[in-house]
């Protein structure tokens, strides 16, 4: 019986250490697989934020070339012309711009009115050019705006090309010019060099109009003076605002209709005057044959 025992405690002893070596050994395993699910998780992570970081990359809008000649082309509408223009010329100083242009026309008519028209030229620094646009709101009805960009990058680098060959050229020249002897050599190489030294100057012109056009944005403002501004309706207006601008719209062209009426029958009244006395003569003239052949 002492065998039997003996025998039993090493079976169940040898069972144990077994099932120790199992579960230990399993335990390894999960730790193993939640350390590359980790790193499974990671590598998506990093994979997902490059994905993001290349993406966002490709959504940035492109720069605006180097060189680009901005025009701005306003409409206004006013009906305080001589305020209107006033508050305009004291943008232009604030600012730093200036008049390139102006011209003003009094010989518009309509509805028997005359109304004045304002056209100006104005030169604005690009760094001041969104300043100027919004002060520009509280002077006016703006109707209409179109921005232009021309982009003169390979005209400006391609113009600076030129020069640099061309003062190359002109050191050559006058080096020959030193060494020159011969006067016919001489003159010639004088020659060369008032042709090379013009088209030098007509580079250096070309460079400093386009550095002119590019510092200075172009805004071309027509100010229209009218006798009722042009309402701003859009979507976002409400229904109370839109109903106040259709009474006070119908209630102008009802006075001017009224107006035009009046103004018609003053004009009229002479030549109706005048055919109703021929008229009344034609009809008693008529009425006295009518009765001698009676």
């Amino acid at each position: 019986m002492k065998k039997h025992r003996r025998y039993i405690i090493l079976i169940l002893t040898s069972i144990l250490i077994l099932s120790l070596i199992v579960g230990c050994s399993s335990k390894r395993n999960d730790i193993g697989y939640e350390d590359s699910d980790e790193s499974v998780k990671d590598s998506g992570l990093s994979s997902t934020m490059e994905m993001t970081e290349n993406s966002s990359e490709k959504d940035e809008s492109p720069l605006e070339p180097e060189k680009v000649i901005t025009t701005i082309d306003i409409y206004f509408e006013t009906t305080q012309f001589e305020k209107t223009n006033e508050d305009l010329n004291n943008l232009i100083k604030k600012h730093k711009a200036y008049v390139e242009n102006s011209n003003i026309n009094y010989n518009t008519h309509y509805n028997n009115k005359s109304f004045r028209n304002g056209f100006y030229v104005i030169r604005i620094p690009k760094d001041n050019i969104n300043s100027f646009k919004s002060d520009l709101n509280g002077i006016g009805n703006i109707v209409s705006e179109n921005t232009s960009k021309e982009d003169v990058t390979k005209q400006y680098k391609d113009t600076e090309s030129r020069l640099k060959i061309i003062e190359v050229k002109e050191e050559r020249v006058l080096a020959l010019l030193s060494k020159a002897e011969k006067i016919e050599d001489i003159i010639k190489l004088e020659d060369q060099l008032s042709k090379i030294i013009y088209e030098k100057e007509e580079l250096k012109a070309s460079i400093m109009d386009i550095d002119d056009k590019i510092d200075f944005t172009t805004m071309q403002i027509n100010i229209e003076e009218v006798e009722k501004l042009t309402n701003q309706d859009s979507i976002d207006t409400s229904f109370g605002t839109k109903f106040i601008n259709a009474i006070s719209d119908s209630i102008f062209f009802f006075k001017k209709s009224l107006e035009n009426l009046i103004l018609l029958l003053v004009y009229i009244f002479p030549f109706a005057l005048i055919i109703a006395i021929i008229a009344y003569f034609v009809i008693r003239i008529l009425k006295k044959i009518k009765k001698s052949k009676e």
